[in-house]
């Protein structure tokens, strides 16, 4: 679950990064709150919540239909993609 929170993350992004840059997750605080059975569809929601020069907060949520699966926050770092 944490993965998709931090892929959603990124590819929620990732249009509107300068060229040759990417983003690296640095910190991740996720309450798990529901189980799901493998191979379960799983949507994951991402909200950038705040901007600080090169680090982007996000909100995340993990849902299965109307339940929720985890919540939390993430952080991630822009940075070139070359590093």
């Amino acid at each position: 679950m944490i993965g998709l929170m931090e892929i959603t993350s990124h590819h929620s992004v990732e249009p509107w990064l300068p060229e040759g840059h990417t983003t690296v997750g640095y910190e991740v605080h996720v309450r798990h709150m529901a189980p799901a059975a493998p191979g379960s569809t799983v949507v994951v929601t991402t909200r950038v919540t705040e901007v600080k020069g090169n680090k982007l907060y996000f909100e995340v949520e993990c849902r299965q239909g109307d339940k929720v699966l985890g919540t939390g926050i993430h952080k991630r770092a822009i940075v070139p993609a070359n590093f």
